[in-house]
């Protein structure tokens, strides 16, 4: 039976998608928006979990610094060693800020190993340049010492992608902890300090991720993306808080990601084969640990922040969605039979429910859009019903998204920000019609990209970015 849980369900899930496209030319009336009717129920059902359970998570953080909480680990116990790898491919405009931020953390790492993955820019010249390196033969590859910052290491390779690349780096680092960082995430000063408070207070803890903050280049749509992407990103790691309550985390950006080193040698690394390493290994981790009954735990961390990149036009932006949607397909069918199976804890048996509906949510949101425009244009009739609907959901969410704004700060001991309140008002007002249709768009073309089996992968970056790291938002 177990076996048939994940197709009866996915199967549900398809066959509602398509009986309300049926009906949306089929019948009349209320009846017609059906597909809307379903998406709107199960969206605001599901936010209204994430923030109440948000609000649940915030308070109990702030009964236990009332308390006392735990006592920091720099009082309790020996600090672990920490690696920090950065696996960078033509990363000349960015690693160098990187790098600096780095050098000036409150608690610096043991060491930083680059694994450059071929680059052909000029990032390596200057780094043996500006670090003094001195390479010699490592097997396959060269590694390079530096007599200016003995903590750093560069390695060279040919190009293998992210996942090889970052496999060769934590095999060859010496820390307990392994720290992956992008060259386009600038860490605040405390970041690696709060990474090895996270492990030393929690012995179980396998998986950590940081918090960041999007910063956008300087292009024409930069204001744009940098408005709604803020916003996206506050609320979705304020959600991952609530699902680290209830011990369900699956998602950690791999951006700012930290790995007990034992969790790596025993999973055997990153998927090679992934679109989406950080997130497949999270998956495999849990399994393994529940199979062999061994307790793991995966956090974000609040008091590890920094800032990353993020895409500043429309074909970057649909890019990275196409490319993470994708992957989250691919990794979902690959641990399909945990779906709805208890033996995986709440990983199981909730949140991979959830993200079975998550699989085709984005076809529903989209295909209510165009559903409305086609009754609006060519029956030139909108039921009264559907009008009032839609004002309550948008009035629902102006609250709501207000709310998690007040308690992502509150999370994150940021002073409350009355202008960014305002500015998070607009925002809900305006995502239902342009960011969210891109972000559905881009889900629909990660579907595409799946199905084909292949992603085109295309640079981020066009100019140099310089940013500071922002406290919070």
């Amino acid at each position: 039976m177990q076996s048939l849980r994940w197709p009866l369900l996915f199967g549900t899930v398809l066959g509602l998608l398509i009986f309300t496209l049926y009906a949306s030319v089929a019948f009349k009336g209320v009846a017609a928006w059906s597909i809307g009717l379903v998406y709107i129920s199960y969206d605001s059902l599901l936010l209204g979990f994430m923030v109440v359970s948000s609000q649940f998570a915030v308070r109990r953080q702030d009964r236990q610094k009332k308390s006392g909480g735990v006592l920091p680990a720099q009082v309790t116990g020996k600090r672990s060693t920490l690696s920090v790898l950065i696996c960078a491919r033509n990363e000349r405009l960015v690693l160098p800020e990187c790098l600096r931020d780095l050098r000036v953390q409150s608690e610096p790492a043991d060491e930083v190993i680059v694994i450059d993955d071929g680059s052909t820019d000029s990032m390596v010249d200057w780094l043996t340049s500006e670090y003094a390196l001195d390479f010699e033969p490592a097997g396959l590859h060269t590694v390079g010492h530096s007599a200016r910052w003995p903590a750093l290491h560069v390695m060279r390779k040919s190009n293998s992608g992210k996942a090889d690349s970052l496999n060769l780096g934590w095999k060859m680092a010496q820390g307990e902890i392994v720290v992956t960082l992008d060259a386009d995430t600038y860490l605040e000063t405390g970041a690696l300090a709060a990474i090895r408070d996270g492990f030393a207070e929690d012995p179980n803890l396998g998986i950590a991720g940081g918090v960041l903050v999007p910063i956008c280049q300087r292009t024409s749509w930069a204001g744009f993306f940098q408005f709604f992407q803020t916003f996206e990103y506050a609320r979705g790691f304020l959600w991952r808080l609530t699902w680290m309550q209830y011990d369900m985390l699956l998602l950690i950006s791999g951006a700012f990601a930290a790995y007990r080193r034992t969790v790596l040698e025993t999973a055997g690394g990153f998927d090679t084969t992934s679109w989406v390493e950080d997130y497949e290994l999270t998956h495999r981790v849990y399994r393994d640990a529940f199979d062999q009954g061994r307790c793991v735990t995966v956090k974000t961390l609040s008091g590890a922040r920094g800032t990353t990149d993020a895409p500043a036009s429309v074909k970057t932006f649909l890019n990275q969605r196409r490319r993470w949607f994708a992957g989250f397909i691919a990794t979902h069918f690959k641990f399909h039979g945990m779906v709805a199976n208890g033996r995986y804890g709440a990983v199981g048996r909730y949140m991979l429910f959830l993200k079975t509906i998550d699989l085709l949510l984005p076809i529903y949101a989209l295909a209510a859009v165009v559903v409305l425009v086609e009754i609006l244009i060519f029956r030139h009739f909108l039921d009264s019903f559907i009008v009032k609907l839609i004002i309550f959901k948008l009035i629902f969410d102006l609250g709501l998204h207000a709310y998690s704004i007040v308690l992502y700060q509150r999370w994150l001991g940021i002073p409350l920000s009355q202008k960014l309140w305002i500015q998070s008002l607009g925002a809900t007002l305006t995502e239902p019609f342009v960011f969210q249709i891109m972000r559905q768009l881009g889900a629909v073309l990660g579907w595409l990209a799946f199905l084909r089996g292949k992603i085109n992968w295309m640079p981020q970056r066009q100019v140099l970015v310089s940013v500071a790291p922002s406290q919070g938002i």
